[in-house]
């Protein structure tokens, strides 16, 4: 007897963007760790303030997708 396929829920505008700056930021993250490594002289000081600059830029586009997502599409009465 076959399993019946379970259906991915519908995700709200919250969720994705999450996922967008959680997929963004990782790869950024791992961008500047690999160019701190690769660099001629390794420079801990430049590192963190990439790490930080990235993170404030996580919050700022957080701040900004909630911004602009804040208006809720209305739902069909049932």
């Amino acid at each position: 007897m076959v399993s019946p396929v379970r259906r991915a829920r519908p995700r709200s505008r919250e969720e994705r963007l999450n996922r967008i700056l959680l997929i963004g930021g990782s790869g950024l993250a791992i961008g500047a760790v690999l160019v701190a490594l690769l660099a001629r002289r390794f420079d801990a000081g430049s590192l963190i303030s990439n790490l930080v600059a990235i993170a404030v830029g996580l919050l700022m586009g957080k701040g900004i997708g909630r911004f602009i997502f804040r208006r809720d599409l209305p739902t069909a009465n049932k």
